[in-house]
């Protein structure tokens, strides 16, 4: 949907009240939505889908503090005529509609044939359920009060407040005391069972799956305590209330709701392999979640940096090797991926958001990070983590906030190196080749892309008397790297600690 930047609103608070049942797929809600106006206004604008007869949402009623104002509702916008809307001023707006939800609050089945209702926001998709800003820049409380069949257990965003039962219903409650963006607001509904794990630092955590996979589930997820605890450590204290991991019907692999992560239900195998996945939607808990990026372009401040902190927990639990065997598998991703996709990390061209869901976001955006990392070194690359963490918990982001930070912890100016790594596409694509000048030999180091990059290599000589590691600068079409007088190299390994993303050139 359009959104209507530059009016002078900001949402607070959502309480969004809602009852299903099993007759139908219809949803009823009652919804307030707290609003601070920071100018004169003479419309707030809402996004809420329309309902074409079949699908969407039909509203019958928009009151401000508690008065009836007019309202119109078409294309996904719902338009309100406030009464008062001052600087300085704050109301509550109350809505009222009903519907059948054509996507975000998903409603269908799982595996097992079992009726299910499971929120699938991301990207913009929340505004198909509930009226919101739906746009990761208006970051808001919200409060869900569900009302459902008690054959279902109820999950959400947000710590669990009451739950109360009556004529075969259950109404449960939870409050987020953290502002989120709307593409991490959800509820969800299903036939579940639930195992407590031990507390990781304070958070309670615990487990949600399918009662047929029960064994299966609580074996596969069990391995959540870990991720939290080194995040929590590398970057700072978790930012939620609770840590809740569920499977569902999402369509992705994993969806990072705030502290109430939904996995699909397809990656639950009892063969312990979720880990990777787990990591990585926990990491979103502080990265996308806590700090949110501004807008979609810098949707690699979420998506890249929960790649590469799942490569540092990997690193941290089993070693570095094994964090090298991830990093070879994410740049064999970005390189396939830059064959057929010429667009740079910081993609302001792209229409279609669930186009930006690619290996410029999440592995070409690790291993910037990566390469980063080795550029500053490892303490100053946490302390800059740590800063910019910090700094937009709870709050948004851009790039150019990320740099900022970068630039104070390692006392550098990156300006060079965040611009050809995140404003051009592409990568150095190296042919290296022994050549011979006089009676010395020497490797060439030719980049054939059309525009150099500034690099930083290491290679490893194989002599007849032994190995010699080279470092190699260069921001030259041809870079020449002497060989040591009086040997000859037999064969060399380019970085052979895998520091830098980069192609060997190939004619075929």
């Amino acid at each position: 949907p359009s959104i209507l930047f530059g009016q002078a609103t900001d949402v607070t608070h959502y309480e969004v009240h809602l009852q299903v049942s099993d007759s139908n797929n219809v949803i009823h809600v009652q919804e307030l939505i707290t609003v601070q106006f920071s100018g004169e206004s003479n419309q707030l604008v809402l996004n809420l889908d329309d309902s074409d007869g079949e699908t969407g949402m039909f509203v019958t009623s928009v009151k401000q503090d508690g008065q009836s104002v007019p309202y119109k509702h078409k294309a996904e916008q719902l338009m309100i005529r406030p009464s008062q809307a001052s600087k300085g001023k704050q109301s509550t707006f109350e809505i009222f509609f009903k519907g059948v939800p054509k996507d975000g609050l998903v409603i269908g089945q799982n595996k097992f044939g079992d009726r299910t209702f499971f929120g699938d926001n991301w990207p913009n998709r929340a505004h198909l359920w509930f009226a919101c800003v739906d746009h990761p820049s208006d970051k808001a409380t919200v409060r869900f009060e569900v009302k459902a069949p008690s054959q279902y257990t109820c999950v959400a965003v947000g710590q669990l407040e009451k739950q109360e039962s009556a004529e075969g219903y259950t109404t449960t409650t939870y409050f987020s005391q953290h502002p989120l963006p709307t593409k991490v607001m959800v509820i969800g509904l299903a036939k579940l069972v639930s195992e407590k794990l031990e507390i990781a630092d304070g958070v309670p955590v615990e487990n949600f799956v399918y009662p047929q996979d029960r064994q299966a589930g609580f074996h596969d997820m069990k391995v959540a305590v870990q991720p939290l605890e080194f995040f929590s450590n590398y970057i700072s204290a978790y930012p939620f209330e609770k840590l809740y991991n569920v499977e569902s019907t999402t369509r992705f692999g994993g969806m990072e709701n705030a502290g109430c992560i939904f996995y699909d239900e397809g990656a639950v195998k009892g063969e312990g392999t979720m880990e990777n996945l787990i990591a990585h939607e926990i990491a979103h808990q502080w990265f996308g979640n806590s700090a949110s990026e501004s807008d979609w372009p810098h949707i690699w401040l979420s998506e890249g940096f929960a790649t590469y902190f799942t490569s540092l927990y990997l690193e941290h639990t089993y070693g570095k090797k094994r964090m090298q065997e991830q990093l070879k598998l994410d740049r064999a991703r970005v390189l396939l991926f830059a064959q057929k996709v010429k667009t740079p990390v910081l993609d302001t061209i792209s229409n279609d958001l669930m186009n930006l869901l690619n290996p410029n976001s999440y592995q070409k955006g690790s291993w910037i990070l990566h390469m980063l990392r080795t550029k500053i070194g490892d303490d100053n690359f946490q302390r800059g983590i740590q800063t910019y963490y910090l700094k937009f918990a709870y709050k948004n982001a851009s790039t150019a906030d990320f740099i900022t930070c970068m630039n104070e912890a390692s006392g550098q100016d990156l300006t060079s190196f965040f611009d050809q790594w995140l404003k051009r596409s592409g990568h150095p694509i190296f042919k290296i080749e022994k050549v011979k000048k006089g009676k010395y030999e020497m490797l060439r180091i030719l980049q054939m892309q059309e525009i150099p990059f500034e690099f930083q290599l290491e290679i490893d000589m194989d002599y007849p008397s032994g190995k010699e590691r080279v470092f190699v600068e260069g921001n030259q079409r041809e870079t020449i790297v002497p060989i040591t007088i009086g040997q000859k190299v037999t064969t060399w390994e380019v970085d052979p600690d895998v520091k830098l993303l980069f192609e060997l050139y190939s004619q075929e």
